[in-house]
């Protein structure tokens, strides 16, 4: 049985006890009693079973506000797959987002759901856990990313798993990157499927035509879907011929499909024409990933991860990073010497950012 349930039944047990109590002062003919068994059974026992289910409910949430709230408890945590957490009893955890498994000496409860998991059990995002008495749980990341929230003890076992994490800290240290309004995992979103608006945005960046863009004042043609916010990376990228939307929607007006999803062909179009290789002429938006490894810009091990698995902003991140160290078309200098020199990233903040980042790539 649930913990809840047998904490909510305890609730009940003493109101009962209560009610008998006083049926007991009371007089009552046998054939008028007091308290009626149908009435009981029909009427009160289920009204207190669900009033002692919500004041349970109402006291797990309370509790666990007041303990991730605290600013004197809890650790925020952005970590990778292969990454161990060890905790001990009376450890609170929560899942902000990714994919996470248990593995466990006893029993974690999710206090969420109000139930007893076992030993490997997965945690479900937005969902709190606390580790049972005499136990030791082990939460083990199963995703290239995840945030995890602790508030006690635990052991931090690292694996040499792509480092997802640091390569978003080192390209929004350049300013290349930047977080949502996602009030925790420092706004990364790197479990989040990308937007082509984030995708076009991310491509201007490594263009150095951020600045330009949100300068942008030309004619051009007005989407129906962008954001405001958005509305001028749009018309550049549309002036420039880098975009052309995605058509006229039911009413005919026209669409960049800003919230769409990014693709990892889409992508891969945008940081090949960034270090200026032609569409049509040095590789097609239907191949281009293969192009990219024939050309050399990604490796056989980078085009296996972009083919076979859902390409999220983690990849995004990885690509964006890798990107910086490749050669333009016909040129010597790299994507990150163009943007030096165009006084778009600093130097000295560059070689800081990327200083003791020993990745391999797959």
């Amino acid at each position: 049985m649930k913990r809840k349930e047998l904490t909510a039944l305890f609730f009940v047990g003493l109101m009962i006890s209560g009610i008998v109590a006083a049926a007991a002062t009371e007089a009552g003919a046998s054939g008028d009693p007091f308290i009626s068994l149908e009435w009981l059974n029909k009427t009160f026992i289920p009204n207190a079973v669900e009033s002692a289910n919500n004041l349970v409910d109402q006291r797990f949430d309370d509790l666990t506000d007041e303990l991730l709230s605290s600013g004197t408890v809890g650790t925020e945590l952005r970590v990778k797959r292969g990454d161990v957490l060890q905790s001990e009893t009376g450890t609170h955890v929560m899942m902000m987002a990714g994919d996470v498994s248990i593995s466990s000496t006893g029993s974690v409860v999710d206090m969420t759901a109000g139930e007893e998991l076992t030993s490997g059990a997965t945690c479900i995002a937005n969902h709190r856990y606390l580790v049972a008495e005499k136990t030791t749980a082990s939460f083990t990341v199963m995703s290239d990313t995840a945030v995890i929230r602790f508030a006690g003890s635990y052991e931090f076992t690292p694996s040499a798993e792509t480092d997802y994490n640091a390569l978003a800290d080192a390209l929004k240290a350049m300013g290349l990157f930047q977080g949502s309004t996602t009030a925790y995992g420092s706004g990364y979103d790197l479990e989040n499927a990308p937007t082509r608006m984030e995708g076009l945005i991310m491509f201007l960046r490594l263009m150095g035509k951020e600045d330009t863009a949100l300068a942008f004042s030309g004619e051009s043609v007005t989407f129906a879907d962008v954001p405001n916010w958005a509305a001028a990376y749009a018309a550049y990228a549309y002036n420039q011929g880098y975009t052309k939307g995605q058509g006229l929607d039911s009413q005919g007006n026209v669409v960049f499909g800003s919230f769409s999803q990014l693709s990892a062909k889409d992508y891969m179009t945008f940081l090949l024409r960034a270090l200026s290789y032609q569409e049509g002429i040095d590789f097609n938006w239907s191949t281009a990933i293969s192009d990219a490894k024939t050309l050399g810009v990604i490796t056989k091990g980078e085009e296996s991860l972009l083919t076979e698995k859902p390409f999220l902003r983690s990849q995004v991140v990885y690509l964006s990073y890798f990107s910086l160290s490749a050669k333009a078309r016909g040129e010597e200098v790299t994507l990150l010497n163009r943007l030096i020199a165009a006084k778009c990233v600093n130097a000295v903040t560059a070689q800081s950012a990327m200083h003791g980042l020993d990745l391999q790539r797959l």
